[in-house]
Parts: structure tokens; sequence; C-alpha cells
């Protein structure tokens, strides 16, 4: 009796066996269903927001050049100094010339004057007052000229000397002492460099979606990886280039070190968040067919049963994919093992990661 109750024991266990054995392993994972957030990465490079190539306002002889290249200078500071010898003379001689032009008003003030005086007591005819007033009035306008003459000199003379238009760096030095230069003639390159911009190459299909104020912008120098700039959008420029179908995203660099510079590269991401919600699965679970159609494998929590479920997907972000789907609160996503599974089929689930 106990050798047919062990040999039924066995028997059972065999089928037992068996009936595990036939059950496919599978990984599943739960779905996430939240807010639709799209993460855009970029490559840019930090701009200058002000850069400069400098020449002289009138032509001349360069007397001293005062700078040289790397020199820090600040706004107003005197850069080049051209030979104004010939001006200093034309100021001169301006001078003299409205010098000139006073004594002669003065005189013509006090002739008229004593005129209208001596024509009451019948001295003088009244056309000899006239002449005398109008020709203090000519005294006053040769005076006027005269200033207006000395102001252009002094002028001229100002502009032999170049002052820097606004603080930054001398990137590079254009001319020498001893050369001949005229306007429209570059001497010097001034660059600022505490104030930068991070300019962006965007696809143009994001135009519209930048322009939201939800946008979260992060950026980091590529010589600087670990350290996150400050910025924020400053402007998109609303001309597409026709070849690679880009528009200009331009970002304002809040940073006064040292550490950044003009020309440097940076990386940039972008969250861009949507107005519908989305779910969210791994890459793997993904099923693609001949004819164009994606599906998922469905574990339900409490069964061991596998189905199959059509997906729309949204877009990759990363190893994860947007579904426009929900999936539902417990439905389990099979991400390995799902290339054999066909429908209905019983399952035993092996990894669950969290």
């Amino acid at each position: 009796m106990s050798i047919k109750f062990g040999a039924g024991l066995s028997a059972v266990l065999c089928l037992l066996a068996g009936w595990v054995e036939a059950q496919t392993p599978v990984s599943v994972v739960r779905p996430v269903r939240a807010e639709s957030v799209e993460t855009l990465r970029f490559s840019g490079n930090l701009v200058a927001r002000e850069s400069a190539r400098l020449s002289p306002q009138v032509a001349g002889l360069i007397a001293e050049l005062e700078v040289d290249v790397g020199d820090r200078v600040e706004e107003g500071q005197t850069l080049l100094q051209l030979d104004a010898h010939l001006a200093e003379l034309e100021v001169a001689r301006a001078e003299a010339a409205r010098a000139e032009a006073r004594a002669a008003l003065d005189e013509a003030r006090r002739l008229a004057e004593e005129g209208r005086r001596l024509v009451g007591d019948r001295f003088l005819p009244d056309t000899e007052v006239r002449a005398r007033e109008s020709a203090a009035v000519l005294a006053e306008a040769g005076l006027a000229r005269a200033e207006a003459e000395l102001a252009t000199e002094q002028e001229r003379l100002r502009r032999h000397s170049l002052d820097a238009p606004f603080s930054g760096v001398i990137a590079a030095r254009l001319a020498e002492r001893g050369e001949w230069v005229g306007p429209g003639v570059p001497v010097l390159e001034l660059v600022r460099v505490d104030e930068l911009w991070l300019d962006v190459q965007v696809p143009q299909r994001y135009w519209a979606e930048l322009g939201r104020s939800e946008a979260l912008v992060r950026a980091h120098a590529d010589v600087a990886p670990d350290r996150p700039l400050e910025t924020e959008i400053q402007a998109r420029v609303p001309v597409s280039d026709p070849t690679a179908r880009t528009f200009l995203l331009r970002l304002l660099v809040h940073d006064r070190g040292e550490s950044l510079m003009p020309g440097m590269s940076a990386r940039v991401e972008v969250d861009l968040k949507r107005d519908q919600a989305a779910t969210l699965v791994p890459r793997d679970a993904l099923l693609r067919y001949p004819d164009g159609s994606t599906t998922v494998w469905i574990v339900p929590v409490g069964s061991d049963r596998a189905s199959q479920r059509p997906v729309t997907v949204r877009r990759f972000l990363g190893d994860q994919v947007e579904l426009d789907e929900e999936l539902g609160a417990e439905a389990r996503v099979v991400v390995r093992g799902n290339e054999v599974l066909s429908e209905g089929e019983v399952v035993r689930v092996v990894e669950e990661p969290r």
C-alpha cells in the first residue's frame, strides 16, 4: 500500500513540475501615468553680448597705442592717440578768430550805442544810426560763426583719441604705432566678457512651444560640467535656417565669474510640459510589427495570464517611451520574455523591478 502511495505522489509531483516548467518566465514593470514632459538636449556656444572692431573717427598717424591684446579696459578709457599737432594749431587759430569776432562785436555795439545818443542831439543822421546797428547785428553773427568753427576744431581734436565704448578685453590689435589709419579701418577689437549669451540652434518644430513660460532651461558649460549656469530665455530669433530647418534660441547667462569666456561650448536641456498626461513604459516593453502596429503585453495584478494590447507611441524619451493610452492601475507591462508570448499564455513573474 505504501508503495502505491509513493508512486502516485511521484506522479503528481512530476505533473506539477512539468506545469511549472511550462510557464513562461517574464519580467514586468508597473507603467507610470504622469504629466508629459519632453526634454530637449542641445549643444550651444557662448557669445559676447558686445563685441566691436574699433577704428578712429578721423584719419591720422598713430602716435600712441596704449593697450595690448588681453588688456582689460574700462568704458571711456583712452586706447589710442593720433598725432594731433595740426589739429591743435587749428584750434588755436579758431580761438584767435573768436577773440577777433568778439572784439569786433564789442566795437560795433559801442558805435551803435553812441549813434543812438548823438541822433537825439541831431549830430548824426538816422541812416548812420541804422547802419551802425546793422553792423552790430553782423558782428554778432560773425561771433556765432567763429564760436561754431572753434567747436568744430575742438571736436576734431577730440576725435584724435580713441576711447573704449564699453568695458571689456582687447581681443585683437590690428595696427601699430607709426601707421596711418583712417575711419573704417579697424585698429583694435574689444569684447565684453562679463555678460554673455548662449546661442543654441533648435529645430523649427519647437518654435511655438519655446514661446511658453512653462519651458524650463538648464545649462552647463563644458569647462565646468558640474556647475549649472543661471540662464533665462532672452529671445527666439524668428528667422529659420532654410538648410538646417532650425532657428536661434538665445539664452542670457548670469555669470559674474571669470571661468567663462566667449567661444566656449555648453550643453543645454529644455523641459517642455505638455497639456495631456501620458503613460511611461520602458522601451523594451514595445513590440513592433511589419504592418506598423505597436503592442505591449499586459499581466494584470493577481493574474498569471498575458494579454496583448495595441498602443500608440507619442515619442521616445531615452530608455522610456511615452504612450497615449492609459493601461490601468492594475496593469503590469512585460519587459523581458515578451517576444515569445501568445494571447492568454500562462506566465511566471520572475522579476518585478520597482
